[in-house]
């Protein structure tokens, strides 16, 4: 069976890799902003024809998104790892897999929102332990995606069994970066709402966020990026 191998790596040694994204949006603006507008139509699109209707617009933005939401998680991790991104770094064998686990996550959240829709029309006891069950399954799925995602793209031959668990033990050995990129991405995304011309470049801001988080937290296992290229 294949496994991580997990070297160890002092803390001396560790990359900021949220610096090194952040200083890449500017010069690759352009890469950022392609593949945040994909995924923001997808959400648009997906508000509209359920009414806003949350059960329906979840499933919807998630499967159909996927796609759009693993090409800005490429552009991210390229960004973050190397600070640079080319074309060819678009096609990684890793994609079917990353979306994979986008599904995964959506089909988490969107079963707990049925089960809780269920409890809401019925009432009923034995409704609500399926949709508590839904939640924490569903908020763990959710918390981890990131660096399941950023595992599969650098390691696409890696056991599925084996992503989901580091990413899970990175999380548990290093909580803050992970809970701190998703405060920091509804933060953004609340901010966008606010300021709505920021709308076309939040999403791949967060995505930068959202990579740069999942490698610190990996990097507490000494879990580092095989693919990452050392910029001069």
């Amino acid at each position: 069976m294949r496994t991580f191998a997990l070297p160890s790596v002092p803390p001396a040694a560790e990359e900021d890799w949220l610096r090194r994204g952040a200083r890449a949006l500017w010069p690759r603006a352009p890469w950022v902003l392609a593949g945040s507008v994909p995924v923001l139509a997808v959400v648009v699109a997906a508000g509209w024809l359920s009414g806003g209707h949350l059960l329906v617009t979840v499933p919807v933005a998630g499967f159909a998104g996927a796609p759009a939401l693993v090409a800005l998680a490429i552009v991210a991790q390229r960004l973050v790892l190397d600070g640079d991104l080319r074309a060819r770094d678009l096609r990684t064998p890793g994609w079917a897999r990353a979306v994979a686990v986008v599904w995964t996550a959506t089909a988490a959240v969107a079963l707990t929102l049925a089960a809780f829709e269920v409890y809401g029309r019925t009432g009923s006891a034995a409704a609500l332990a399926p949709a508590l069950a839904g939640s924490v399954v569903a908020a763990h799925a959710v918390a981890l995606a990131p660096a399941a995602v950023a595992l599969v793209l650098d390691r696409p031959r890696a056991p599925w069994r084996n992503v989901w668990v580091v990413a899970l033990l990175a999380a548990a050995r290093r909580p803050v970066p992970v809970l701190g990129g998703w405060v920091a991405a509804a933060l953004l995304g609340w901010l966008a709402l606010r300021l709505q011309v920021l709308l076309l470049v939040v999403p791949g801001v967060v995505a930068v966020v959202l990579v740069s988080a999942a490698w610190t937290a990996l990097g507490g296992l000494g879990v580092t990026p095989s693919r990452h290229r050392t910029t001069p």
